[in-house]
């Protein structure tokens, strides 16, 4: 019989980052939660629906030595099953040209190297088809800092002929099996006129027609679907049009942040609400609602791009411990509804507005531009160490874990805003203390017990770097340093003797996660 009491989350020492007003405590705290967990009880296969899918910037930054090594580091903990990203016909990846004579000819080599270095990474590539090729554009309306092209073809024709091309040199390049294992996005955001032309959805319509027509006409096993819109728009009309035009699909993809313009309540299009955590279910939801009672229940349902802002400069929402816990409870709320929930992205090299300015600067990576670990990594990291076969409890905040003999659990305490800051400063939290006493029953003999922290002190980079004055540039000693603050903390590494059951305790501060590891000691 043994307790546990864990306290060192709660304090703060004169090492830790100084205060800020994201950070102030109130003095109060959430009510205390008691669990008993039975370890002899049922199980349940937990959800991996978290590693699905991840998304990245576009095509050609997948080629950089430093894109792949940061990604490799991620995948060693995490093991994301997919990679989604944009620009794979980008004037960048020379996928065609017209000649003087006005014959199209392709060429697919460096198509080639970006989907073999995904698979190297033990990665499927969820193709996102776009933007147009320039040779291939009936206009010169481009998107991003590298200037890709949301017109529509010039000659559907054509464009169906580059497609077919497209297709079979995948086929023939990579094998058959290998290609029916990936899914085939038509565009990206088609719903806004930044990412097609005047947002014309009956054009974006006959793209997808044509595209999916051509595809399927290849291989009818070749999953394909969209529409690839921002904030869950198109899904109804999608399934419609798809019913009235069978035309083939296979999957609804969309995309949705807890942040982003609000033009349904009346406001400005440049104006950024945050919504509140609990939309990331109420949107999956609906959504997977309409497919259920549309012509394709069967149909899989991928949001391939998610986060807490749109906002490139919103540091404290894509950087911060916020992330981190934001991410937990979305994932645990979620559950299986998505088929995939691809986190918008997977690092920090991604250069819509350019080139990332500072080491944080609210890029949307799981690492920052030198592969320094954010807090959000943690989140995902401890996730990928937790055993396949979860207990049901009645905690939201906690995923509790077996394989037969040891025991993983996870545990966070995500509190909300009630102020917000898109322009790079920190959000007032409504900061409460969590307290969770858990009983693990029917465990006899010794157990190693060993625990990490990640908060506003520990494992966050983060603020170890606003701590350092916010350097826009690191040396190596800095960068080193910033490398080590960015790892967990472990507060507890002892050995325990169980009789009939052990006891765990501990109290986090907001925005703060505990991971534990229990083994038994033969």
């Amino acid at each position: 019989m043994s307790e546990t009491a864990l306290s060192p989350i709660t304090q703060h020492t004169e090492s830790a980052a100084p205060q800020t007003k994201a950070s102030l405590r109130k003095e109060n705290a959430k009510a205390p939660v008691a669990l008993t967990i039975d370890t002899q009880g049922p199980t349940k296969v937990r959800s991996q629906m978290f590693r699905e899918c991840v998304g990245s910037c576009h095509a050609y930054v997948t080629l950089r030595k430093d894109w792949y090594e940061q990604s490799a580091l991620v995948q060693e903990s995490v093991g994301f099953k997919q990679c989604r990203f944009h620009g794979i016909f980008n004037e960048l990846m020379g996928c065609c040209k017209r000649g003087e004579d006005g014959v199209v000819t392709t060429n697919f080599i460096n198509v080639d190297k970006v989907y073999q270095g995904i698979l190297d990474l033990g990665m499927k590539p969820f193709v996102e088809i776009g933007f147009m090729p320039e040779p291939l554009a009936s206009g010169d309306q481009t998107c991003f800092h590298y200037k890709a092209n949301v017109t529509p073809p010039r000659d559907y024709e054509e464009w169906s002929q580059f497609i077919r091309d497209f297709v079979l040199h995948l086929m023939e390049r990579f094998g058959r099996e290998e290609v029916l294992s990936w899914r085939f996005e038509v565009w990206n955001e088609p719903d806004l006129s930044y990412f097609w032309k005047d947002a014309d959805r009956d054009e974006y319509f006959k793209l997808y027609s044509v595209t999916a027509r051509t595809i399927k006409d290849i291989d009818p096993a070749i999953r394909v679907g969209g529409p690839a819109t921002s904030k869950n728009a198109w899904v109804r009309e999608m399934l419609e049009f798809c019913e009235e035009a069978d035309a083939p699909l296979d999957f609804i993809s969309t995309h949705h942040y807890c942040s982003d313009s609000a033009l349904e309540l009346g406001m400005p299009s440049d104006e950024i609400v945050y919504f509140g955590q609990k939309k990331m279910l109420s949107d999956v939801s609906k959504v997977r609602e309409l497919i259920d009672q549309s012509a394709f229940p069967d149909a899989e349902l991928h949001y391939t791009e998610w986060n807490i802002s749109p906002a490139h400069n919103d540091r404290f929402g894509k950087d911060s411990e916020f992330t981190m816990t934001f991410i937990l409870q979305t994932l645990k709320d979620l559950g299986d509804i998505p088929d995939s929930y691809a986190f918008w992205t997977i690092n920090d090299i991604f250069e819509e507005s350019g080139p990332g300015e500072s080491p944080f600067s609210g890029k949307y990576g799981l690492v920052n531009i030198h592969g320094i670990k954010k807090p959000a990594f943690h989140a995902y990291a401890y996730l990928g160490r937790l055993f396949d076969q979860e207990f049901a409890t009645e905690c939201d905040s906690l995923i509790a874990t077996t394989d037969g003999q040891a025991y993983r659990l996870l545990g966070w305490n995500h509190c909300e805003p009630s102020a917000y800051d898109f322009g790079g400063n920190d959000w007032d939290i409504i900061a409460e203390d969590a307290t969770t006493n858990i009983q693990l029953e029917g465990l006899t003999g010794k157990f190693r017990v060993r625990a990490w922290q990640v908060d506003q002190q520990h494992g966050n980079s983060y603020r170890a770097w606003k701590a350092m004055g916010a350097p826009y540039y690191l040396s190596p000693k800095q960068e080193a340093k910033l490398k080590a603050a960015a790892e967990p903390k472990r507060i507890l590494d002892a050995e325990h003797c169980a009789n009939g059951f052990l006891k765990l305790s501990f109290t986090l501060q907001a925005n703060a996660l505990i991971f534990y590891e229990i083994d038994p000691i033969s």
